[in-house]
């Protein structure tokens, strides 16, 4: 499928994705900024794992608002929260820095709570008969544009705009072009309201929701799970201690994983939808191929490498992954089944970052070794739902 054979809307919301990419550098500058003023790896994670038990309030009262209401405010709340968090990030000086970077993740949690109206969207918006093939589209653009920002903000960050004072005003800076993300939602995407229907936990009883999702709610455990360990505050310290790289090294390295999404989609595109639990199985065992090189290797350009073969491997699982979900979700669950794994994924994530930082701390590979097993645990479950 040629990109201009979707529908509008639904262009229109891969393109935002587009414009929010190169804003998501600060995901790793963060970190990587606390490192590189004098933080421990550990001492970050619990700032982390701090900010997410204190955004729990926040995250259940806007699950609960938008479960029923126009998606399209969703992804602006997403993008204003973003907005201040980031900003928060900026001013953060002195003494109280601790205290700011922890009210700012809180607060950029408190979006990531929204981030179930994502499938949701998708489940309305993306053609149901060539859901794999749009998918492809949603993984394959956004990634060129980190391909393209992501080494400039990098090489920027790490020689040009090295400094404290300079990574503050980098912040800021990407807060303002927030205004930009919500000026764009407000004008193009497309308002799409989900009512969430009272009645219908009351007609499909828990345990016929169990027995349609079980495996895929226990392969998203395990799979969010092995993600945990490895968030941006784990590739951060890998590059740093292990690698003894910067920000234009940890740049490369995503740019280097964005490269191979445009092949784990071109891929997926050659594939089709016949076997979709044997390629989950084949892009698990790639991927897990990827970790074992990163785990055995402090070569930087070989990292190059491994992050290639793994970032192929995890794309053909986020293609399959979400078209099975797709396939067994009805229309009238899209928002309460979106949620609820939003819920799960945000229950394994409030520890995680402690995690994290612990394995790190005693060696920058642990936590994608830990990855590794987990990913592997989920093929059985694949060759089980596949006879199913």
């Amino acid at each position: 499928m040629r990109f201009n054979e979707l529908p509008v809307n639904a262009r229109r919301y891969i393109f935002y994705h587009v414009l929010v990419s190169p804003a998501l550098i600060v995901w790793y500058a963060l970190p990587f900024y606390l490192v590189e003023i004098g933080y421990t790896a550990l001492e970050v994670g619990f700032f982390f794992t701090t900010a997410q038990l204190l955004s729990i309030p926040l995250t259940l009262w806007l699950g609960k608002i938008f479960s029923k209401t126009d998606i399209r405010k969703g992804f602006i709340v997403i993008e204003s929260l973003d907005s201040v968090s980031t900003l928060i990030y900026g001013l953060a000086y002195g003494p109280i820095l601790p205290l700011m970077i922890i009210i700012g993740e809180a607060i950029g949690i408190g979006s990531e709570s929204l981030y179930f109206l994502y499938p949701a969207y998708e489940k309305i918006i993306y053609p149901e008969d060539r859901m794999e093939e749009a998918l492809a589209w949603h993984l394959r653009l956004p990634e060129i544009a980190v391909i393209v920002s992501y080494p400039v903000l990098g090489y920027f960050l790490g020689y040009t705009c090295s400094t404290p004072w300079c990574m503050r005003l980098f912040f800021i800076g990407v807060a303002l072009y927030g205004l930009v993300l919500i000026s764009y939602i407000a004008r193009y995407v497309k308002p799409i309201v989900i009512k969430r229907n009272g009645e219908l936990m009351e007609k499909r009883s828990l345990r016929r929701y169990w027995e349609r999702y079980k495996y895929y709610i226990i392969v998203e455990v395990l799979f969010t799970t092995a993600w945990s360990l490895a968030p941006s505050l784990a590739l951060v310290y890998y590059v740093v201690e292990w690698l003894h790289g910067n920000m234009f090294h940890i740049a490369l390295l995503e740019a280097s994983i964005s490269t191979a999404t445009l092949t784990g989609t071109w891929i997926t595109d050659k594939l089709g939808s016949k076997h979709p639990f044997k390629y989950l199985s084949i892009g698990t065992l790639i991927a897990s191929i990827g970790l074992a090189i990163m785990v055995s290797t402090n070569i930087f350009y070989i990292t190059l490498i491994a992050v290639y073969i793994l970032r192929i491997g995890d794309s053909v699982i986020f293609i399959y992954k979400r078209s099975w979900l797709y396939r067994i979700m009805g229309r009238e669950e899209a928002s309460i089944v979106s949620a609820a794994l939003s819920s799960i994924r945000r229950s394994i994530g409030i520890i995680s970052p402690l995690l994290v930082g612990l394995l790190a701390t005693l060696d920058p590979r642990l936590p994608y070794a830990g990855c590794m097993i987990l990913l592997l645990s989920t093929i059985p479950l694949y060759i089980i739902a596949s006879k199913r």
